[in-house]
């Protein structure tokens, strides 16, 4: 079968972290055929962070926290952020003065734009509904926008106490047997377009994204422009996600902490009031979102040397306001990261398998997009659904 090249894939936490529990709970029952639905989710939480990941298209995969203003928000969200230290916590031995949120993440995003390559193992753990999900791939990007990422999904399992906790970033990823694998996650992308294959069981799908033709309509539609729709399809891979992480959240002071030989800065941040009123259209007086599967918190780990992501977690916040704890919902490591070491052009070349028909969602991306800058002022979603992933 011939091979097509392909488009962006996206990074994120929250919308895949969303697909990918659907499909382990498909599988579950006897691999039954997964619908391949696209749960409300934000693009940024697209492909690798997602399984994690999370915002981006329109409505439900993340979100938001409390209402109080900026120096507030720094407070309580410094002072929750101690109370959640996993053991691995210790005062970190780097001098240097510790830069804002904002500064750190565009030094980060710099650190991946002037990068030939990268390229690393991923493990994904989702905690949800009392269950833990487990999956591990590889992500790898280079110049021209060109990204390749492979997820394996494993059966989920009941949680343990210490897993909800979260664990150390040093701590060995779980023990993962490829042969019990139930589902599988792959996207592929040259910078101009963008397939994305599901394996559920017997199960597979493949759609496909041409992402000039998204971004040149999208600079039509009131409301966005380029920039914004890259992000929001992954476009630019680990860098995409963070800069749409930028333009949805609020941040806490930059913390610091000692993880083995290396010092690491902790970046929490939560959404801000616009994405949580025009996001995930919570009333004003709002304190958790009552939805299991949308976080609030977002925590960066950046190594202070390396300016290198190691790990990007959602959290999310007890259901009870008076209690003051957050817990690991979505945690996404990166681990064995190569840089600017040679990537052979195959591998951003996408083969669908054999027998499995390719839905080209261009279109129905388009509408979505169209249809969400005019979204009626009553709160209410477009009555037209985001395509399928």
């Amino acid at each position: 079968m011939p091979k097509r090249s392909v488009g962006p894939s996206s990074i994120s936490s929250g919308r895949h972290s969303s697909n990918l529990w659907q499909i382990q709970q498909n599988q579950n029952m006897n691999h039954k055929p997964y619908s391949f639905a696209a749960f409300p989710g934000l693009a940024f939480l697209t492909s690798l962070a997602t399984l994690v990941a999370i915002a981006l298209q329109q409505v439900p995969a993340e979100s938001a926290d409390e209402k109080p203003g900026a120096a507030e928000t720094a407070a309580s969200d410094k002072e929750k952020a101690a109370e959640t230290k996993t053991n691995d916590t210790v005062p970190a031995t780097n001098t240097d003065p510790v830069p804002t949120a904002t500064d750190l993440l565009n030094q980060t995003r710099g650190k991946l734009q002037s990068l030939e390559s990268l390229k690393c193992d991923l493990h994904e753990t989702v905690i949800m509904a009392g269950m833990t999900l487990h999956a591990a791939g590889t992500y790898a990007e280079a110049s021209g926008n060109r990204v390749h990422l492979m997820f394996q999904i494993f059966p989920s399992q009941p949680a343990v106490k210490s897993e909800l906790k979260g664990s150390p970033i040093d701590a060995e990823p779980a023990t993962l047997d490829p042969a019990t694998a139930r589902g599988e996650l792959t996207q592929v992308s040259d910078g101009t377009v963008l397939f994305t294959l599901w394996k559920n069981g017997p199960a597979a799908r493949v759609s496909r994204r041409n992402l000039r033709d998204i971004m040149a309509a999208a600079t039509q539609v009131a409301g966005y422009d380029e920039n914004h729709v890259a992000m929001d399809l992954g476009v630019g891979g680990i860098r995409g996600l963070i800069a749409r992480i930028e333009s949805l959240m609020e941040f806490a002071p930059v913390q610091t902490k000692k993880v083995g030989d290396s010092d690491l800065y902790v970046v929490r941040g939560r959404w801000n009031a616009k994405t949580r009123k025009e996001i995930f259209q919570l009333p004003a007086d709002a304190i958790v979102d009552p939805r299991p599967h949308i976080p609030e918190y977002v925590v960066f780990y950046i190594d202070a040397k390396t300016l290198l992501p190691r790990r990007i977690e959602y959290r999310k916040r007890a259901s009870d306001p008076a209690q003051k704890f957050d817990r690991p919902m979505v945690t996404l490591d990166l681990r064995n990261i190569v840089l600017n070491e040679a990537i052979p052009d195959e591998l951003f070349v996408f083969s669908a398998p054999e027998g499995v028909p390719e839905d080209d969602v261009t279109e129905k991306t388009i509408q979505a997009i169209q249809q969400s800058a005019q979204r009626p002022q009553d709160g209410k979603a477009p009555a037209t659904a985001p395509p399928n992933p």
